[in-house]
């Protein structure tokens, strides 16, 4: 026998239908053993039994389980069958408003009884949107913690990057960058969260948007400057890398709020906010941006460019009308000389403007390419649109109903 007790007429029992008053539906549907031979995992939501009573599903109320299981390993363990339900947070939430109503249906899609827990022999005093309200925290929970894993094995990139560009008159700017970014992984990677660690999120949010804006201003100056191009890149280099780490704070936040669970709609605030932020950033328009910094010193060199020519062809007009003046010819070779001398300056003019020109293109799709190398490599662009997806993302429940109290939940996840 196992460790649960059957419950009576289980056999029976093919769906568990949960209803709201505003017109919602989820219907948990009882797994088949074909398939039983899957290899997704799961884990067990752990909440505790006045949790249960009480309805007070707090992030001290519940665990979930470090190992994972498959279907086979969990139906062993669930003599009354297990019921699944495919759903996204944002749904789930519906049906934890403690109004939710019960029925059971059978293969036929008869009602079983009477209808409701108590009548098939659960305790009346669970209420089964309490087992979907940790479910769902559990959800929220799981996929927090696997984007957070994420984001701190990535974030560890940035500092090695920051060190690259460490300069004596930037050296303030990197240091607080890396402060920022010390600070972010170490609550991106800690277990539990408090209120103090969204707090300092934002604190640090708010250092790497400061700096952004600061070198954002710098290179716009710079462009309307005669600026060495190295000091152009490396303006473009420490906002690019400011206006990603704002991003992780962002990232690192919704994260955080999700194992906290019961922030669904702040969450949806936040991930709408942080795809806004993405599309519009430095970060995912780079390109963009290195483009129209140097199409304004291309600018300004082509107008020199286009000068120098003139210049230069006026001297060779000179040069050619020179006439000998006198019989003994003196003053001839003497202009012809005058002459020919401007000319090869404005030829030497010519070819410099040119070199820069050829320069500055050549320098402008280097940073491109390297840019975009460290974009690839960083991989927040798929960890920020995994993350705008959260709360609608589907993912499977799976509830075991017994005859006490510890009704069992538990969650798909992702392997990390």
């Amino acid at each position: 026998m196992s460790e649960d007790k059957m419950i009576n007429n289980s056999n029976k029992i093919n769906v568990i239908v949960l209803s709201n008053p505003i017109g919602g539906e989820l219907s948990l549907v009882k797994v088949t053993d074909d398939k039983l031979e899957t290899k997704k995992k799961y884990k067990e939501v752990l909440v505790s039994d006045w949790s249960l009573m009480t309805g007070d599903i707090s992030q001290s109320a519940f665990q979930v389980a470090n190992q994972g299981m498959t279907l086979a390993q969990i139906a062993k363990k669930a003599p009354n069958g297990l019921f699944t339900a495919t759903a996204n947070p944002a749904n789930l939430s519906k049906f934890a408003n403690g109004t939710t109503t019960t029925m059971v249906r059978d293969a036929s899609g008869r009602l079983v009884e009477h209808a409701g827990f108590a009548d098939i022999g659960l305790s009346a005093s669970v209420n089964p949107a309490i087992i979907l309200s940790a479910g769902m925290q559990g959800m929220s929970a799981v996929s927090g913690t696997y984007y957070l894993h994420k984001i701190y094995t990535q974030i560890k990139d940035v500092d090695v990057k920051l060190e690259k560009l460490l300069n004596i008159h930037h050296d303030t700017s990197i240091g607080r960058l890396n402060a920022a970014r010390n600070g972010l992984s170490e609550i991106a990677n800690r277990k539990f969260v408090d209120t103090t660690d969204l707090s300092a999120i934002r604190s640090y949010k708010k250092t790497a948007d400061e700096i952004y804006e600061e070198y954002k201003y710098r290179l716009k100056r710079q462009g309307s400057e005669e600026k060495e191009l190295s000091d152009i890149d490396f303006t473009i280099a420490i906002a690019f890398e400011a206006n990603k780490l704002s991003l992780v704070a962002e990232l690192i936040e919704i994260g955080k709020r999700m194992k906290i669970g019961g922030q669904i709609e702040i969450i949806n605030e936040l991930t709408r906010q942080l795809k806004q932020n993405y599309a519009n950033s430095f970060y995912h328009n780079f390109e963009l941006e290195v483009e129209k910094t140097y199409a304004i010193l291309q600018q300004r060199s082509s107008i020199k460019l286009v000068d120098k020519k003139k210049r230069l062809k006026k001297s060779l007009d000179e040069f050619t009308e020179v006439r000998m003046p006198t019989a003994r010819g003196i003053p001839f070779i003497i202009g012809k000389g005058i002459k020919l001398g401007g000319a090869i300056k404005y030829k030497i003019d010519v070819n410099k403007v040119k070199e820069k020109v050829e320069l500055e293109n050549n320098n402008m799709s280097k940073l491109i390419k390297v840019l975009k190398q460290y974009k690839q490599r960083d991989g927040i662009d798929k960890v920020i649109g995994g993350a705008v997806e959260l709360p609608y993302k589907e993912t499977e429940i799976l509830y075991i109903p017994t005859e006490n109290n510890k009704q069992r939940v538990f969650v798909a996840f992702e392997d990390e």
